[in-house]
């Protein structure tokens, strides 16, 4: 049979990734302030939009210096958040500032200015930095250590160490407490680390209850005294929705309009240049507006569909708002997606970046969903058994430290079924040591609860 070519004609439907759609999907992910910087850009580009101050909605003048008021505007309404947050002086001004009353002398200020610059942000320095300094100023080596030994005396101690070591023993130095035991814990914090008391008594010569005493010290020193210095911006979890509990007992969930930019369209500027007739002007005048309609709908999809899915979790979790419940419930994305009649990946760009505010605090979209752990009563969350697990530990004695295999026989006796390698999973991601360290640890007295919340 010879095979013949034919030309069919038939209809279907597909979904066409449009730049206005791909917009659209790229504006619901975004946080306020990714937002406010999208559409900052927008206006800058189409002269027929105007971001609305919030104390004057009224849209910026045409002619000639209609460019130059629409950024002005926009300057007003996109204030920085991060201004009224006060920046932190940095290490190296403070140490520089803090250096001027050593006395040093020009020789040995060049040596600091070298040493405070080779500083990392934990306020270490290398463990080479000395041999470093007299390869690159050519001094010698007693006016290196001279003037990083006065150096070492800048608040906070710890400061100018080359080692985790020197950082704890100019600590412990600064308060009078660098004892002979002290030392022999410092130049052993593995030993200390595996929590072997005993053996770290017997290489200080001392009882175990000095080691536990100075154990304790160093616990309390700060490990990386740099970082309070550290520049870098405070993260503000701003909130998109606010939840507001009613008198009959449900919640009220509105959109945060306080920080999302209000764009105003100047069809009076787009008639004006209409009116001369066809041509590039008013070709582009429409290719403008149609493009300023767009992301005024973008934007009013975006907060609609941002409610739609604050107002499912709250429902979802109606028991932990109103305080009811310690935790959330197991919850997907599906879940919410079937309630809202959207598709799961749209609520997963909705609860990307996002957060609500509540009497119970602040707290992201993706905190709400919980992964589900079968229970004689029903699902419980993984938080809920994290927290379990944390009780039965804190609520342990001396003679009572549970194995892993013992809190899953007690979470099953509770009715919550649960693998051991799964709770072994979660007691580690909550720096829980083990039943051998803890019973170790009870012992000699030096297990405490906090210890597994450093």
């Amino acid at each position: 049979m010879t095979p013949q070519l034919r030309l069919v004609q038939s209809q279907r439907q597909t979904l066409a990734m449009t730049p206005q759609l791909m917009q659209a999907i790229k504006l619901l992910q975004m946080s306020n302030l990714e937002l406010e910087a999208a559409v900052r850009e927008e206006v800058d580009q189409n002269p027929l939009l105007t971001l609305a101050a919030r104390a004057d909605t009224r849209p910026a003048p045409r002619g000639d210096g209609r460019i130059t008021a629409k950024r002005e505007v926009s300057r007003d309404f996109m204030n920085d958040p991060m201004s009224a947050v006060a920046e932190r002086t940095s290490l190296s001004t403070h140490c520089h500032r803090e250096s001027v009353g050593l006395g040093f002398t020009p020789e040995e200020s060049g040596i600091a200015s070298y040493l405070i610059n080779s500083l990392d942000e934990d306020g270490r320095l290398d463990e080479d930095v000395v041999e470093a300094a007299l390869q690159a100023l050519g001094v010698s080596r007693s006016v290196v250590e001279n003037t990083l030994t006065r150096l070492q005396t800048i608040e906070p101690a710890g400061l100018f160490a080359r080692s985790l070591e020197e950082c704890l023993a100019l600590q412990l130095a600064d308060r009078g407490a660098l004892c002979a035991v002290a030392k022999c814990v410092l130049a052993n914090l593995q030993i200390l680390a595996k929590r072997d008391v005993k053996r770290m008594a017997d290489l200080a010569g001392c009882s175990e209850a000095d080691v536990l005493a100075v154990a304790a010290r160093i616990r309390t020193l700060d490990p990386r005294p740099g970082r309070t210095f550290d520049t870098t911006p405070v993260q503000i979890m701003e909130p998109d929705v606010i939840v507001q509990p009613l008198g009959n007992g449900g919640f009220k969930v509105i959109l945060d309009t306080q920080r999302l930019p209000k764009v105003l369209i100047d069809s009076e500027y787009h008639a004006e240049i209409t009116s001369c007739g066809a041509g590039p002007a008013t070709s582009f005048a429409n290719q403008c507006m149609r493009s300023a309609h767009w992301l005024t709908r973008s934007l009013d999809q975006r907060a609609r569909t941002i409610v739609k899915v604050a107002s499912a979790i709250v429902t979802r979790q109606r028991a932990f708002f109103e305080g009811k419940a310690q935790h959330v419930s197991p919850l997907t994305l599906r879940e919410i997606a079937e309630d809202i009649g959207m598709h799961e990946s749209t609520v997963s760009r909705v609860v990307s970046n996002k957060a609500l505010t509540s009497p119970r605090g602040v707290f992201p979209f993706r905190a709400f969903f919980a992964v589900a752990i079968d229970a004689a009563d029903g699902s419980v969350s993984a938080d809920s058994v994290r927290a379990k697990i944390r009780f039965l530990v804190e609520s342990e004695t001396v003679a009572s430290v549970r194995s892993d295999d013992e809190i899953v026989k007690t979470l099953k006796d509770s009715g919550i079924v649960i693998a051991r390698r799964t709770v072994a999973k979660y007691r580690e991601a909550m720096n829980i040591p083990s039943s051998v360290e803890r019973r170790r640890m009870a012992r000699h007295g030096g297990f405490s609860s906090s210890a597994g919340r450093r």
